[in-house]
């Protein structure tokens, strides 16, 4: 028996199961689309594996190195941030997408992202590096095993052109639409939305924006339809052209050899600043005749026990490095205090009392310690580390070695200083008429590679309020 209010379908006729064969053979040809759509999926998931085969799972020390690189690390920020969430819409209804869900919670915000992005950025144009080379994990004549793939360019060449630097922008763009080649292209138009044509339009509109149309090639030798082509492309054409058109053009682009851009990059690219002069190393080499290194045991009693080695860099105004001033445990205590709960009064007791040592001026400890931690393109320009009347004199201890970038430099003294693990830098930034020095102008080249961790205080007159503005240097 059944149910008055169940629908009864089988007849028991040769008709009817007619209809559920032909039922059933929808169904399969429905599973058969679910079986490709999956496998589609498993494909997907399988290219994008393999491109993250070089991220390090284990290893504590593996781990660092990884994220030690400018490259790697704003990588990873950008996939985090972009590529993830894209991942769980691909995927849809799909089992343990809860966890994955939850895991997402996590990522980094889209501050931590731009930041990573300007620093990225700002090691590109302070250390004069090419946007081909990068992508390959080529960062100061030294090749690493990291790369930047096209959604990571697109990052870069947005943020460039929404600050209206197109000729950059246009730079990362072409670098972003070179690497969009298989195996990858279907996995960046399908998962992560990156349409190739989309791309196009955006390279040609950086292309078009660009003042002096520094990434037109030369005519000479190469295309006589370059200047025809040159002049009639505008931001309306871009606008109103089809896909087919703007993909003419940008192919056109890309079939010129990349070292002519970047030959043309360097005719007009401005002159380095003076700051950039100084992190690029481009400075003569200064005199060091007149300077000398010796024992300091005069400021304490206790220096008369344990000297401390002094090493002088410049003597208007003076600038004198200090070697081997800073325990390990006092380094581990010092990269702690930038944590809130950690209880670090002791060793603020001890590096007071050696500042006091070092300078003569008393223990000061109204005026704490700052703990600065720069990675990623981070650093200071001379703005931020401007002097002020009431700040006698400025002391940075190192507590690290800076594989690449991160130094403290002087552009008047043409003077740069390298971080070295134990080291102390003391600089007094006031000349004998009691004035800011402008020799005294410092700033902080951005870190490459690693991170720059440093402990600074800034020694003021006495009658003076102690200031609660950080000392950048």
């Amino acid at each position: 028996m059944h149910k008055e209010n169940e629908i009864f379908r089988y007849s028991g006729s040769n008709g009817s199961m007619v209809k559920f064969l032909k039922l059933e053979n929808k169904l399969k040809k429905n599973l058969e689309v679910i079986g490709k759509d999956l496998q589609d999926k498993l494909n997907m998931i399988k290219l994008y594996q393999t491109m993250l085969e070089h991220v390090p799972l284990t290893g504590p020390k593996k781990q660092e190195e990884y994220v030690a690189n400018p490259l790697n690390a704003f990588a990873l920020l950008r996939r985090l941030r972009q590529d993830w969430p894209k991942w769980l819409a691909y995927l849809g209804n799909q089992t343990k997408m809860e966890r994955m869900q939850k895991h997402l919670e996590l990522v980094p915000s889209e501050k931590d992202l731009q930041t990573a992005v300007e620093g990225l950025l700002r090691i590109e144009s302070v250390y004069n590096l090419e946007t081909s080379h990068m992508a390959k994990g080529l960062l100061l004549d030294t090749q690493y095993n990291s790369f930047l793939t096209t959604p990571d360019c697109i990052a870069l060449a947005e943020r460039l052109f929404n600050d209206t630097e197109y000729a950059r922008s246009s730079h990362w763009y072409r670098t972003a639409v070179r690497l969009y080649r298989q195996p990858y292209d279907n996995l960046f138009s399908r998962v992560l939305g990156l349409k190739r044509k989309k791309l196009n339009r955006m390279y040609a509109q950086a292309i078009v924006n660009e003042p002096d149309n520094t990434n037109t090639p030369p005519t000479d030798g190469i295309d006589p339809s370059w200047q025809e082509l040159a002049e009639k492309i505008s931001k309306n054409v871009i606008r109103e052209s089809s896909s087919d058109k703007i993909t003419h053009m940008v192919n056109k682009y890309l079939s010129v050899d990349e070292k002519i851009y970047i030959s043309l990059r360097a005719k007009y690219r401005p002159q380095p600043k003076a700051v950039e002069r100084a992190c690029r190393g481009l400075w003569p080499e200064r005199k060091t005749d007149h300077l000398s290194c010796r024992y300091v045991y005069e400021n304490s009693a206790y220096l008369k026990l344990a000297p401390l080695k002094l090493e002088q860099l410049s003597l208007e105004p003076l600038v004198q490095l200090y070697h081997d001033v800073l325990y390990d445990s006092e380094i581990k205590a010092i990269q702690n205090m930038s944590v809130p709960e950690a209880n670090a009064k002791r060793v603020e007791l001890s590096v007071n009392q050696r500042i006091a040592d070092m300078t003569g001026f008393g223990m000061m400890e109204h005026n704490k310690l700052h703990v600065l931690n720069f990675a990623l393109g981070q650093g200071a320009d001379t703005k931020s580390c401007k002097a002020r009347a009431d700040r006698i004199a400025t002391i940075v201890f190192y507590a690290n070695d800076v594989a690449v970038g991160g130094a403290t430099i002087f552009p008047k003294l043409r003077l740069l200083v390298q971080p070295r693990r134990g080291t102390a830098l003391l600089w007094y930034n006031l000349n004998a008429a009691g004035a800011a020095d402008p020799l005294a102008k410092h700033a902080v080249c951005p870190v490459v590679l690693g991170s720059r961790w440093a402990i600074t205080k800034c020694m003021e007159q006495e009658q003076r309020r102690p200031s609660k503005k950080l000392c950048l240097a």
